[in-house]
């Protein structure tokens, strides 16, 4: 069965809200797309079977995260988008997507507390194409949303896209696969620049952890996830722990949930952690107990929009949340010996 939410209520990010439609699209001018349908038609695969793309789309919906940024790095303009809250501004946009969305032309719409997508307000908006590469619903959400327009779902696992495989989905579903390539290995050059940049980081281990759920428990993030991934990207390699949580978790989520007294298996030379901004990891005392709180070689963050940029990996987001990060991680590195 797959998910059906990315865990945001259990994760502390919920990134999506149950309020009413913010802005309205226009039917005359509803995505820079061009006109044109040469390279069609398509057919992307995906976990429940193959979508086939007749025409170049122009009206493009987008759903869960990341899509609507790679359509903005492309040049394109979608005509419906989620409206997110966690992280974002007070016009339901994240901050490295502002200069990119426009009011008059993309309508944000609301995830209902299911998780899944609305599927009558994406009928509304009359779209050529649904892009989700990097979602969780059901096989049956799928089938509805299907019947609206030719529904480009995530190719396996729920939420475990790759951020470059996201990417080459989007642009293929757009016709636009050489740019979509183009930006892949910007990104790509962008991270290995920043590693370069970074010796510290190069073998040092990581965790990354969600102390935002309860009393009792921390979420952890396994080498599926992509904010694992790109962190790995940047040198760093993931905790013994982190990998045999994963190894146990093959074919499963991307994160697991650990109770506070087995929290010394993920210690790791340094462990990046999401937080509420009112607790303090390390006044729990197992968490002050391991080696990497003792030292100081600890990234907690509580910024949303730093948290949201990190979980949000894509190739608009991630040179922006890099800048954020950069400085604690080299700290935090360097604090590892």
């Amino acid at each position: 069965m797959k998910t059906t939410v990315r865990g945001w209520a259990a994760l502390g990010l919920a990134a999506l809200t149950a309020t009413a439609l913010v802005a309205c699209s226009s039917d005359s001018d509803s995505s820079s797309s061009p006109a044109n349908s040469e390279g069609f038609p398509v057919s992307i695969d995906n976990v429940f079977g193959t979508t086939t793309i007749e025409t170049q789309p122009e009206r493009l919906v987008t759903l869960g995260w990341n899509a609507q940024d790679i359509l903005y790095a492309l040049g394109l303009t979608p005509v419906g988008q989620p409206k997110y809250t966690y992280g974002a501004d007070d016009n339901g946009v994240m901050p490295w997507a502002q200069e990119y969305f426009d009011a008059d032309k993309t309508t944000l719409f609301d995830m209902p507390a299911t998780g899944e997508p609305p599927v009558e307000i994406v009928a509304s908006l009359t779209p050529d194409v649904i892009l989700a590469p990097y979602e969780g619903f059901e096989k049956s959400v799928y089938e509805q949303l299907s019947k609206i327009a030719p529904t480009v779902a995530y190719p396996g696992d729920a939420w475990q896209t790759t951020w470059q495989d996201q990417t080459r989905i989007v642009g293929k579903a757009v016709g636009k696969p050489t740019e979509a390539d183009a930006l892949i290995e910007g990104l790509d050059t962008t991270l290995a620049d920043t590693a370069a940049e970074h010796p510290e980081y190069a073998g040092k281990t990581i965790a990354v952890v969600n102390f935002d759920t309860d009393a009792s428990n921390v979420n952890v993030y396994l080498p599926t996830d992509p904010r694992v991934q790109v962190l790995n990207e940047l040198g760093f390699v993931n905790a013994p722990g982190v990998e045999k949580l994963g190894a146990a978790n093959a074919g499963g989520s991307f994160f697991t949930t650990l109770s506070y007294e087995n929290i010394a298996d993920i210690d790791a030379d340094v462990i990046v952690g999401f937080t509420d901004g009112t607790t303090d990891p390390a006044s729990i005392p197992a968490v002050s107990a391991l080696d990497a709180v003792k030292r100081g070689s600890t990234v907690f963050l509580s910024d949303t929009r730093v948290i949201g940029g990190l979980s949000n990996v894509n190739v608009l987001s991630t040179p922006w949340v890099l800048d954020q990060i950069t400085p604690s991680l080299t700290e935090a590195a360097n604090r590892a010996g």
